[in-house]
């Protein structure tokens, strides 16, 4: 039996990872479901790991997997490319659920190539909460955050409008916002509860 492939979508600082991670955490290897490790052409940020929270690779080696078809999908935005790996369909022919974290454009793509994947809208509570977030992180320049700010409030707008997503999260909690989280996940498994 296949495995499932979860999309988390969300504009940057919204918690997609966040909540990602903690619903991993608390599944501890009792579900086959793991996090896909996409690559980008940014920097680290922080304490940020590579193969754990990104593979970091430079633009020229990311445009050179581009040319090999490496990539399901791939996209350049805040000025560095994203991409994820196409070896995931493997794994998921072989039972393996993966969660994406990707952006609203990534749904887009893997959606016209793989319309099985379930995708899920991770919504900030407002524009001004998100700003904060985005700041509290202290990781980017005021400007690469008004430009973030920006574009998140066009993808605020367009989900808005013209829905791509099946599910919708608010992230006003985050304990709330996994739970929420678990619940289309385990129903999306055929699990009974968590």
């Amino acid at each position: 039996m296949n495995g499932k492939l979860f999309l988390i979508a969300a504009p940057s600082g919204a918690g997609k990872t966040t909540l990602v991670n903690e619903l991993l955490t608390s599944f501890k290897d009792i579900y086959n479901i793991h996090r896909v490790i996409t690559y980008t052409s940014r920097h680290p940020r922080g304490n940020e790991v590579t193969g754990q929270d990104y593979h970091f690779i430079s633009s020229i080696e990311f445009e050179a997997k581009i040319e090999e078809g490496f990539f399901l999908e791939w996209s350049n935005v805040y000025s560095s490319y994203y991409g994820t790996p196409k070896n995931i369909i493997n794994e998921l022919e072989k039972g393996k659920s993966y969660f994406l974290i990707i952006d609203r454009f990534g749904v887009k793509q893997i959606l016209e190539k793989f319309p099985y994947a379930l995708s899920i809208w991770i919504q900030p509570p407002s524009l001004e909460i998100l700003e904060q977030r985005l700041l509290q992180r202290n990781t980017e320049s005021l400007e690469k955050i008004s430009k973030r700010l920006a574009i998140a409030a066009q993808e605020l707008e367009i989900e808005n409008i013209e829905p791509i997503c099946t599910y919708c999260i608010v992230n006003d909690c985050k304990k709330l916002a996994t739970d929420q989280l678990k619940q289309i996940v385990f129903k999306e498994l055929g699990l009974s509860s968590f």
